[in-house]
C-alpha cells in the first residue's frame, strides 16, 4: 500500500512516532511504556472524524500497525482513513469506488492490507482494491451479510455470516458464481463470525438464537462447542478471539459482555457496570491492551465502557462478575455500537448512531478535547420525548430514509430522536397490546426506509441514561427541524385539537411498538422463555425512572 505524502507540516504526531519507531535497545520498552500510560489514565483524549452521511455501522483497523481505518454505514459508502494524516491534518478519507445498494454492516482487511471486504443489507460482499480503490469482485448472498472474517493464513479465504442462518467459506480465486463451502446452517441469523488467529481451522460464531459457538472447518454443520452452560440458547450479536486464540469475548442480548476460555462452556468472567446496556441496537465488543488485558463495549447510555480482566481466574464477585468498569468514556451523543482497539498506538475508535467516528487516545492529538484525569466537559444531551420525535418527522415533510443526496455530515435531530424513542420505550415500559388505527400513508411517511436492517433495525429496547440540560439543535440549513423552531412557529390555527392530537400520538406510539417488535432480531412470541433467561441474570435491572424531562 503506497502511503500518501504528509500534509500536516513538519511536526509528526504521536501516532506516527509510535507506529513507525521503537525505543533503542529493547523493543519491549515501547509496550511497557504504552501499558503503564494507559493503566494510569482515568480518561482519554478524544476527537471526531467527519466523513459519513449516516450511522456508522462498521469500523476496522488495518493489520500490522493499524495505519489505516476502514469504515462503512447507512450511507452505503466504504471510506478509507489514513489515521495519522486524518488526525493530524484533517485529510479527508478516500472513498472506495464500489458502493453498496443498502446499509453496510461489516468490513475486513486481508492480512496484507491490500484488499478490503465489505458486506451489508444488499445481500452481497464487495471486494475492494485498496491501492486503486476499484472493485475486484462481488460475492452474492441470499440475505443480508452481518459478519466477515479473512483467514489469518490465506488472504484468498474469507468467511461470511448471514441473516439466512448460514456461515459460508469463500475462496476469491474461484468464480464468484460458484458455490461456497457451507460451514453452518441454522434457522436463525448469524450476526458475527471470526477465524481463530492461531488455529485458522477454528471459527467462532454469534447466532441470534443459538448463542456463541466454536466450529472446525473440517467438521461442518455441527459445532464443536456451545458456550454459556445452561444459558447457551441466547441471542448473541458479537464474538471476538483474543490475539493468541485462547479466549472468546461475546455480547449477548440484554446481558453484559462475557469472556470464555475456548475449551470451556462456562464463562470465565462477566463484566457489568451501572448504566451499561446493549438492548437497542446491534453492537460489537473487542479486546484491548497489548496483552488483551482489557475489554471494550459500547452502550445504549451513549458511553463506551472499558473493563480490566482480572489476572486471577477466581476473582470477581458471585458468578465471577467483574462489577465496575476500569474506565467509562463519555462524549458520544447517541448509542455507541462499534468499537475497535489498535494495540500498536493504543488508539480506540468507536461509532454508532451518530455520523461521526470518535477516536480515543492516551496521547494528546491536534484539536482534541478531554483529558486523562476525568475532568471532562459535559457535552451530553437530554433525550428527545416520543412526541418531539414524531413532531420532528411530521414537520420535516418526509420520513427517515436512506437518501443521503444532501451529503451532510452534521447531526440529524430526527435520527437522534428516533433512537431516543427506542431508549425511552424500555425506560417507560410501553407495550403494544392493542391495534393501531394509524393510516398506512402516515406510517409510510414516518418510517420510510426503517424496514432496512441498519443501526436501528435490530432494535431491542434499552434502559437508563444520565440526563443533562436539554439540548436543542442550532438552527442551520443542515438541521432545520430544531425543537425551538417547532415550538415557537406553530400558529394557533395550525395546532390540532388537543383530543385529536392525543389520539394521533397514541396511535403513533402503538404503531412504533409493533414496528420495533417486527424489527427485532429475534421473535418475541415466546415471552416466557425470554423472561426465564432474564431471571437467570445475576444482576437483573429494572427500568430506571427518567430523571427529569426534555
Amino acid at each position: 500500500m503506497r502511503r500518501r505524502g504528509s500534509r500536516g507540516g513538519s511536526m509528526r504526531s504521536v501516532v506516527g512516532f509510535l507506529s513507525q519507531r521503537g525505543l533503542e535497545g529493547d523493543p519491549l520498552l515501547t509496550q511497557d511504556f504504552q501499558r503503564r500510560r494507559l493503566r494510569g489514565c482515568r480518561n482519554l483524549y478524544k476527537k471526531d472524524l467527519l466523513g459519513h452521511f449516516g450511522c456508522v455501522n462498521a469500523i476496522e483497523f488495518s493489520n500490522n500497525g493499524g495505519q489505516w481505518l476502514v469504515s462503512g454505514g447507512d450511507d452505503r459508502r466504504v471510506l478509507l482513513w489514513h489515521m495519522e494524516e486524518a488526525i493530524h491534518s484533517r485529510v479527508k478519507p478516500v472513498q472506495l469506488k464500489g458502493e453498496h445498494h443498502s446499509n453496510i454492516f461489516c468490513l475486513a482487511f486481508n492480512s496484507g492490507n491490500t484488499k478490503v471486504f465489505s458486506g451489508g443489507n444488499d445481500e452481497q460482499v464487495i471486494l475492494h482494491d485498496v491501492e486503486s480503490t476499484e472493485t475486484l469482485d462481488v460475492f452474492a448472498h441470499e440475505d443480508a451479510v452481518y459478519g466477515l472474517s479473512v483467514s489469518p493464513v490465506n488472504d484468498n479465504i474469507f468467511a461470511s455470516s448471514s441473516d439466512d442462518g448460514r456461515v459460508l467459506i469463500w475462496d476469491i480465486r474461484e468464480s464468484s458464481h460458484g458455490e461456497p463451502f457451507c460451514l453452518a446452517h441454522y434457522p436463525s441469523a448469524f450476526h458475527s463470525v471470526m477465524f481463530n488467529p492461531v488455529e485458522p481451522r477454528l471459527l467462532a460464531t454469534a447466532n441470534s438464537k443459538e448463542g456463541v459457538g466454536l466450529w472446525d472447518i473440517r467438521k461442518p454443520q455441527s459445532s464443536l462447542l456451545r458456550y454459556g452452560g445452561n444459558l447457551s440458547l441466547q441471542s448473541a450479536m458479537s464474538v471476538r478471539f483474543n490475539s493468541n486464540g485462547t479466549q472468546l469475548l461475546a455480547l449477548r442480548r440484554r446481558l453484559p459482555p462475557v469472556l470464555y476460555d475456548i475449551h470451556c462452556r462456562l464463562p470465565v468472567f462477566q463484566f457489568d457496570n451501572q448504566g451499561y446496556f446493549n438492548s437497542c441496537t446491534m453492537k460489537s465488543c473487542c479486546f484491548a491492551g497489548d496483552r488483551d488485558q482489557y475489554i471494550l463495549s459500547g452502550s445504549d447510555d451513549f458511553n463506551l465502557y472499558m473493563w480490566r480482566i482480572p489476572p486471577d481466574p477466581e476473582a470477581g464477585g458471585i458468578g465471577r462478575v467483574v462489577n465496575g468498569a476500569f474506565m467509562v468514556l463519555k462524549g458520544h451523543r447517541s448509542i455507541v455500537n462499534q468499537v475497535r482497539f489498535n494495540p500498536h498506538t493504543y488508539m480506540i475508535c468507536s461509532s454508532g448512531v451518530e455520523k461521526i467516528i470518535k477516536i480515543w487516545s492516551p496521547y494528546k492529538q491536534p484539536d482534541c478535547t478531554g483529558d486523562l484525569d476525568g475532568r471532562i466537559e459535559d457535552d451530553s444531551r437530554c433525550l428527545y420525548t416520543h412526541e418531539e420525535y414524531i413532531s420532528l418527522v411530521l414537520n420535516s415533510g418526509s420520513g427517515l430514509s436512506h437518501d443521503y443526496a444532501n451529503q451532510s455530515v452534521q447531526e440529524d435531530p430526527r435520527m437522534m430522536a428516533f433512537f431516543d424513542s427506542l431508549v425511552r420505550r424500555e425506560i417507560e415500559g410501553w407495550s403494544s397490546d392493542s391495534d393501531s388505527d394509524l393510516s398506512e400513508s402516515t406510517i409510510l411517511q414516518l418510517h420510510a426506509g426503517v424496514s432496512e436492517r441498519s443501526a436501528y433495525s435490530e432494535s431491542e429496547s434499552s434502559t437508563s441514561l444520565h440526563h443533562s440540560p436539554p439540548h436543542v439543535a442550532e438552527e442551520s440549513d443542515e438541521t432545520p427541524y430544531n425543537l425551538r423552531a417547532l415550538r415557537s412557529t406553530a400558529s394557533p390555527s395550525a395546532r390540532e385539537d388537543v383530543a385529536s392530537r392525543q389520539q394521533r400520538l397514541s396511535a403513533l406510539r402503538k404503531y412504533q411498538d409493533k414496528r420495533l417488535l417486527a424489527l427485532s432480531n429475534e421473535s418475541d412470541s415466546d415471552d416466557s422463555t425470554r423472561e426465564a433467561e432474564l431471571e437467570t441474570d445475576l444482576f437483573p435491572r429494572p427500568p430506571v425512572p427518567i430523571q427529569g424531562s426534555v
